[in-house]
């Protein structure tokens, strides 16, 4: 078992250098990693449903296939919202669903052009009474700065000036006051509206993904009984592959390819310190109904391992990939290294569940030495979402 594991594993490790180092220069994002990410996800549908089979369920291939498929490429393409063509796309159907379809197109047309070119010509003037509003209140603190430091060398201060501090309350679009300071970080990154802007994607495909599950449970429908589960499995299937299959793809387009590197490596070597360690002094089992082999000293080495994992990351890896050192604190570091292998072991944990309750070993046989596809990627799959938050959150920069 660990020859078949070294000899399989060294090459997937290397294949899957290569293909970040080829999509790190490709003129998208995405291109070299998504056609082999979703031969990945082909295998992962095929797995999960003869899983689901082996425990009496039996849902639509198709379903669970568009529904997948459907999730994770939606993603990639929203969060590639930037590349001119897709901008233009949205924006015409848009377009074509706000006008009126006016038979006559004189005065209607007329009408119209001139109610946009009002609302454009108020939404100018909003924006420049919000700018002089600004300017105002800026000049203001300017001033009251400048007597503040006056006053200082007066009273014969050491420095003479006094520090304030000044956060302006700027009105939103919304006609919300906020603090500029306190939210220009968190909401005017790329990354972050990037990301945000995929995820309302997501939802719409996980929405139509329940849908056409209930839709293929209704044309088969012939005598009552077993289409609940048959619907059940394929809502799950939908989102434990698609769901968490699609963090993958907003950690490449938002926060790079070593982003999604740096949680791979997080999380393998959990396993290999987990294995390491666990061979080595384990005594202690971890979940011996789940997983006999996994012990609570195989647990706390893997957690070691996790965390080395993310400091070589932000001290090694994430320089070399931008030029710049990370600003990733030590605390930072540390969060990232438990968070992500804490959620890596508990999706090997979940897809052990799933095989013990079917009574399975392996998700499948076309990985020699690890099983299935499902078991490489089970841990990945809950190890993105968590990577993906504490990119988004700033834990990691």
């Amino acid at each position: 078992m660990l020859r078949w594991r070294l000899l399989i594993g060294i090459p997937l490790v290397a294949l899957l250098v290569l293909f970040c180092w080829l999509d790190a220069i490709a003129p998208a994002p995405g291109l070299v990693l998504m056609p082999f990410f979703l031969v990945c996800v082909f295998f992962l549908c095929r797995e999960i449903m003869q899983l689901l089979n082996a425990g009496g369920i039996y849902p639509r291939r198709t379903t669970i296939y568009v529904g997948v498929f459907g999730t994770i490429v939606l993603s990639w393409i929203a969060c590639c919202n930037s590349m001119p063509y897709i901008a233009r796309f949205e924006h015409s159907i848009v377009d074509a669903f706000q006008n009126e379809t006016v038979d006559s197109r004189g005065s209607g047309a007329t009408v119209q052009e001139q109610d946009r070119a009002i609302s454009e010509a108020s939404r100018a003037v909003s924006t420049a009474r919000r700018a002089l509003e600004g300017a105002e209140k800026a000049l203001e603190a300017a001033r009251e700065r400048a007597e503040e430091r006056n006053d200082a060398i007066s009273d014969g201060t050491a420095s003479g000036r006094v520090d304030k501090k000044i956060v302006v309350d700027e009105q939103t679009p919304d006609g919300e006051n906020g603090s500029v300071e306190a939210s220009v970080e968190f909401s005017e990154g790329q990354e972050w509206k990037t990301a945000a802007y995929a995820c309302v994607h997501i939802l719409l495909a996980i929405a139509f993904g329940v849908l056409i599950a209930f839709v293929g449970e209704m044309l088969r429908f012939k005598l009552p009984g077993g289409h609940m589960i048959n619907l059940s499995g394929a809502v799950f299937a939908i989102v434990y592959i698609g769901l968490l299959g699609s963090f993958m793809v907003l950690l490449r387009v938002a926060y790079g390819v070593m982003a999604v590197f740096s949680m791979a490596l997080i999380t393998k070597m959990c396993d290999v310190g987990a294995y390491t360690v666990g061979r080595l002094v384990g005594r202690h089992k971890m979940a011996p109904s789940l997983s006999p082999g996994k012990t609570i000293e195989g647990g706390i080495g893997g957690m070691c391992f996790a965390v080395l994992a993310a400091w070589f990351s932000t001290s090694v890896l994430f320089p070399l990939a931008t030029g710049a050192p990370s600003k990733t604190t030590w605390i930072g570091v540390v969060i990232y290294g438990l968070s992500v292998g804490l959620a890596g072991a508990l999706g090997d944990l979940a897809e052990s569940l799933i095989k013990r309750d079917v009574s399975r070993k392996d998700s499948g046989v076309n990985v020699p030495g690890f099983g299935g596809f499902l078991d490489i990627f089970d841990s990945l799959l809950l190890a993105a979402p968590v990577a993906f938050g504490l990119w988004a959150f700033h834990v990691v920069v």
